[in-house]
């Protein structure tokens, strides 16, 4: 993923320096963060690759990771333009092979902590949404519905970007799931055709940069099920977000909006979970107003932020928040690699997003 380069000198922003002293678990970001979850009863997430890093998956600024070598197989400059509709467009056989590279990639890898913490927020009503820009289906596999408008309008996670371990029809909006059989004939440049109409061949149901079939990934719908969220949260977390792509900074300004509108940009606390405190930085020089903008950052890693943070939001009512033990997030100098993915040699069932045109096909494995 490219970042961005920093100017020389930037704006106070007051922002945490890596270097700065220990502080207590009172005073730090971590602690502050406990203190306010422990108050909440609607907590909003929205997350981003650095909720799977741990789980396996590769992000496009892995070492050696999926993004590095399909650079050198397929000749492009950096992994972003094999997510660009007009690459999918003239290159949709190659594209379609590393979309189904990415699904095994996404099938052995295992939801991980944060995934659980998310998961045991929506179990104890405690989760108004979980929004994720992922398409690895890791929500999904650790046991949360998936939001559809018409017919899982109660789904706990919205699949902003879809799901690779599916496949649409862009003509009549066919989903099928992934499997093993189907990805094979995929990564050997096989079309796969829809069985509901004469489209000769189906795609990944993800989101690409410019996508022209997007709204039969992601309804317009979207919008009002986000504001309704936004205005009915008490607490609302980016996780494992860099903010160096366009799609979320626009996500964060039209949450932003909807906070305004309700007038509750004043009331309502939005904190920044991640490793980097490029995170904060990439937002705020995405933002106008940056002097009203209200967020804490918590620099640590996902999986032990959520987790400390389902515990406070699911304690039993009136039970004191003890800060005494906290511990504090790890801050790395360098970026998380995530551990290499690891085969279970089990068969998973695919799950079929709800839909006006579902069907499940049975192929051999």
């Amino acid at each position: 993923m490219m970042s961005h380069a920093p100017p020389t000198q930037r704006p106070s922003y007051s922002l945490r320096k890596r270097k700065q002293p220990v502080q207590s678990a009172e005073e730090s970001a971590v602690g502050r963060l406990i203190s306010a979850a422990a108050l909440c009863n609607n907590v909003l997430l929205f997350t981003g690759s650095g909720l799977s890093a741990t789980s396996g998956m590769s992000t496009f600024s892995t070492k050696g990771g999926l993004y590095e070598k399909a650079q050198t197989r397929f000749g492009v400059s950096n992994g972003k333009q094999l997510f660009t509709f007009s690459f999918y467009e003239k290159h949709k056989a190659d594209a379609q092979a590393f979309f189904a590279d990415i699904y095994v990639e996404a099938k052995r890898a295992k939801p991980g902590t944060g995934h659980q913490a998310i998961a045991a927020l929506a179990a104890a009503g405690k989760l108004q949404r979980h929004y994720t820009l992922n398409i690895d289906g890791l929500a999904s596999a650790a046991g949360m519905s998936v939001w559809h408008h018409q017919v899982a309008p109660d789904g706990c996670t919205v699949e902003m970007h879809g799901s690779i371990r599916q496949l649409l029809c862009p003509v009549c909006g066919l989903v099928i799931p992934m499997n093993d059989f189907l990805s094979q004939q995929l990564r050997r440049r096989t079309t796969i055709p829809c069985t509901a109409c004469s489209c000769p061949a189906l795609r990944s149901r993800i989101m690409l940069y410019g996508d022209a079939e997007g709204e039969k990934i992601t309804p317009d719908a979207v919008w009002e099920r986000m504001e309704d969220d936004v205005q009915a949260a008490d607490l609302i977390l980016w996780v494992g977000i860099s903010f160096e792509q366009s799609a979320s900074t626009m996500y964060f300004r039209r949450v932003r909006q909807f906070l305004a509108q309700a007038g509750r940009l004043d009331t309502t606390q939005q904190a920044l979970i991640n490793l980097s405190d490029e995170s904060l930085w990439n937002l705020l020089s995405a933002c106008s107003n940056t002097g009203s903008l209200e967020v804490m950052e918590v620099l640590g890693t996902c999986d032990e932020v959520l987790k400390l943070v389902a515990a406070a939001v699911c304690k039993p009512a009136g039970t004191p928040t003890d800060l005494s033990n906290v511990p504090q997030p790890a801050v790395a100098d360098s970026a998380e690699q995530p551990p290499a993915a690891k085969k279970t040699g089990k068969k998973e069932a695919s799950k079929v997003l709800p839909g006006a045109n579902v069907l499940t096909i049975a192929t051999a494995e």
